[in-house]
């Protein structure tokens, strides 16, 4: 028997195809199953017919954790409607129009759309000569143009902002190094340590980019904040002394557009003449908050922003994209290739448009710029700045309502889209106890969800508007469920 007779014996090749093809048909009629699952479930968010956070049962936790290893295939139909029936009905809630716990906005049901077509394509975004490659550019040169970045600046789409900091921060390292070759060496022959700072409310995705860069957080100084919970420009100042007094070596400041605890954003302005003096590079961490440009209350606090050598956005976070979507923009666009290209210069070709991979970690790269050149095609800046800055008038429209009603007190108010606030009635012997109950009442119950944080030291109920269907009316139902969940946590104190 021949190799192609041992093979056509073993192998039926038409059977081994049915097994995972369809014909057009058959995925046309699974895929209208597909849309009409999300359109039913859009429809019940628009109406509010859903809770905003579901529990996942019991049972059916079990069920998924405990599901043995498929040994033969499944019908793709009853694999939908398993899907419809116990995955569904069971997501984060950030779609939800009163879901106001983490910073994650519902996605426009045009990059909804792009999403499915590009795992239609199932192209790997490395570079090369294919439409993903142009339609990246062009969306990286438009995020560059709102964030008044110049358009040589190099850019790449991440993950989300962990991912878009730890590009920044390695692009830093490579340009302040010490040593001949850090890409070569490493940090071993690094003569003195690296210092990078932050404030004391800069997101942790900044300690783990030090940490993975071989840094090390006790090389991150954490500066503390002002009242307004920005970082404090003059601590800063002095805590770079101290460190080149001690023969260290401060390299970097990584900035706020925004934090996810209130919204706070760091003074750019002072900031960046504070890097520009000590010749530090300038990363912003914008990941939540730097589409805030747009916002007509907020677009003047940016000023001394386009002044960064790197800056990470999300605009899974605030542009109404699906995860993931992340950012990262690099001034100097020759450094973040050095910083990472495995091809030798003598083989670069600049008549072409260098690969994408040989600007980040990544190789094989999933086809991002679709879904969000799609939503800022149909929104425009305009559409973004209408959208942005109603989500931040309503963000103040309910710190509004919690300093007219007598039993909250605000805590924190913005500039962006966070609050932070309390429930605090005259007479409760300890707010924190109080507060933390009703949290758990209210999430429970899961009409509304929101989640807390503390600000110096203080326990606080923390509520965040990135959502595009949020209205008035959920800012009361969320009010009224707290103070709800207040009183029935009081009263059983009392008894």
């Amino acid at each position: 028997m021949n190799r192609n007779e041992a093979f056509s014996s073993f192998v039926d090749m038409d059977s081994a195809n049915d097994l995972i093809d369809m014909t057009p048909a058959q995925f046309r009629q699974l895929g209208y199953k597909a849309v009409d699952l999300i359109a039913d479930n859009l429809e019940r968010l628009q109406h509010r017919q859903e809770p905003a956070r579901r529990a996942v049962p019991t049972a059916l936790r079990a069920q998924i954790l405990a599901h043995p290893l498929p040994a033969t295939g499944s019908d793709p139909a009853t694999l939908l409607e398993f899907v419809a029936q116990h995955i569904l009905p069971y997501p984060l809630g950030n779609i939800n129009p009163r879901f106001f716990a983490w910073i994650n906005s519902p996605a426009a049901p045009i990059s909804i759309l792009g999403e499915l077509l590009a795992a239609g394509m199932n192209t790997s975004a490395a570079g090369g000569d294919q439409a993903s490659t142009y339609l990246e550019h062009a969306v990286l040169n438009w995020l560059k143009e709102i964030m008044g970045f110049p358009r040589e600046s190099g850019g790449l789409l991440v993950s989300g902002g962990s991912m878009a900091t730890l590009v920044g921060l390695t692009v830093m390292r490579y340009c302040k190094t010490q040593t001949s070759n850090i890409r070569a060496h490493g940090m071993q022959q690094e003569p003195t340590p690296m210092v990078v700072y932050k404030s004391a409310e800069g997101h942790s995705c900044i300690d783990k980019a030090v940490e993975m860069l071989g840094i090390g957080h006790n090389y991150l100084r954490k500066i503390p904040v002002d009242a307004e919970c920005r970082m404090d420009v003059a601590h800063l100042a002095q805590q770079i002394s101290a460190d080149r007094h001690a023969g260290l070596n401060p390299v970097c400041v990584v900035a706020s557009a925004g934090t996810v605890n209130t919204g706070a954003i760091d003074p750019f302005e002072a900031i960046a003449d504070i890097c520009q003096r000590e010749n530090l590079w300038l990363h912003v961490d914008g990941a939540y908050g730097a589409i805030g440009v747009l916002a007509e209350q907020t677009a003047h606090l940016y000023k001394g922003m386009d002044r960064a050598d790197s800056l990470g956005l999300d605009p899974h976070k605030w542009m109404y994209v699906p995860v993931e979507c992340g950012c990262a923009l690099v001034k100097d666009q020759e450094a973040m290739r050095n910083a990472f290209s495995l091809v030798p210069a003598y083989l670069r070709d600049d008549r072409q448009l260098p690969w994408f991979a040989e600007y980040g970690p990544q190789q094989t790269r999933g086809f991002r710029a679709l879904k969000l050149w799609l939503a800022m095609q149909q929104l425009g800046v305009a559409g973004y700045r209408q959208l942005i800055s109603r989500d931040v008038a309503l963000a103040q429209l309910l710190r509004a309502k919690i300093a007219a009603r007598p039993n909250f007190e605000l805590m924190a108010a913005g500039p962006l889209s966070v609050t932070c606030f309390r429930y605090a009635p005259a007479g409760a012997p300890d707010l924190k106890a109080l507060n933390r109950s009703l949290l758990e009442v209210v999430q429970n119950q899961g009409q509304t969800y929101l989640t807390s944080t503390e600000i110096q030291g203080e326990f606080v109920l923390r509520a965040t508007v990135v959502n595009f269907r949020t209205s008035e009316s959920d800012l009361d139902f969320l009010l009224d469920a707290i103070e709800q969940a207040g009183q029935e946590v009081c009263e059983s104190q009392r008894s």
